[in-house]
């Protein structure tokens, strides 16, 4: 009997296994769906979005070239990138939280799924700070060599938005680190203890990151570090709110 006992727990949690399995890959199926969707759509607002680009003061003052027969492609595509990043990142989330919702308290449900309308405004928001502000000052200060030697500057539009969103894009994603934080403090994931004690490693991998995505100079480099820096001590910040939270709300539990 026993032995018939271990081996129905056995197959219960195969079954149970095999049903998460399931689970998941329809959630991922799913994902994949509205990023491909995303991404067609992208595709078609691209060229509205490219247009406004190059009606920026800093787009005029260059002549844009392409030195490519796919050149002009790889910018639409690159458009399209961000625009499917912004509408499906949400969405991933979203599935996420549908798939690990069952194992969380009812609290933890609604705390969690609150963060998944501003994941795509955190992006948004780095995504624009880089464009509007780091991105012109890196450029015109890298450009500014050139004019000292009297050189002819000449771009293919390719490599400008590569170096844009090389730029960019990472920096948007950085931006979203406080609400991450947030989100796993809320969970009991992390804490802004961790978070001091990581500090100085915190730090490095930041300074590693901002020189793998700037030029090879102190300048930008700087422009890039500083705010990355800032990010990191924001999520502290904000995990040291969540967690305070957390601890008068058990606190009034218990003495209830």
């Amino acid at each position: 009997m026993e032995t018939m006992r271990k081996g129905k727990l056995r197959m219960s949690d195969n079954n149970t296994t095999i049903d998460h399995l399931k689970e998941l890959r329809k959630r991922l199926l799913w994902i994949l769906l509205v990023f491909v969707l995303s991404l067609l759509s992208g595709f078609l607002m691209a060229e509205p979005v490219l247009q406004y680009m190059k009606s920026a003061q800093l787009a005029r003052s260059i002549e844009w070239n392409v030195f490519a027969i796919g050149d002009a492609f790889h910018v639409y595509l690159k458009i399209s990138f961000v625009i499917a990043l912004t509408v499906a990142t949400p969405f991933a989330m979203y599935q996420v939280w549908r798939f690990i919702s069952p194992g969380l308290s009812r609290i933890e449900q609604r705390v969690t799924l609150l963060y998944i309308p501003f994941v795509s405004f955190f992006f948004l928001t780095g995504i624009l700070f880089s464009y509007f502000f780091i991105f012109p000052a890196v450029f015109q200060f890298m450009t500014s060599f050139s004019e000292r030697i009297g050189a002819q500057e000449v771009y293919g539009i390719n490599q400008y938005f590569s170096f844009m969103f090389r730029l960019i894009l990472p920096i948007g994603i950085v931006f979203e680190l406080p609400l991450i934080v947030m989100f796993l403090t809320h969970l009991n994931l992390l804490t802004p203890f961790k978070l001091k004690k990581a500090r100085k490693y915190a730090y490095i991998f930041l300074l590693i990151l901002a020189a793998m995505i700037t030029p090879p100079d102190i300048v930008s480099h700087v422009l890039v570090t500083t705010p990355l820096i800032l990010l990191y001590e924001i999520s502290i910040f904000c995990s040291d709110i969540v967690f305070s939270k957390r601890q008068d709300y058990s606190t009034k539990n218990l003495q209830s």
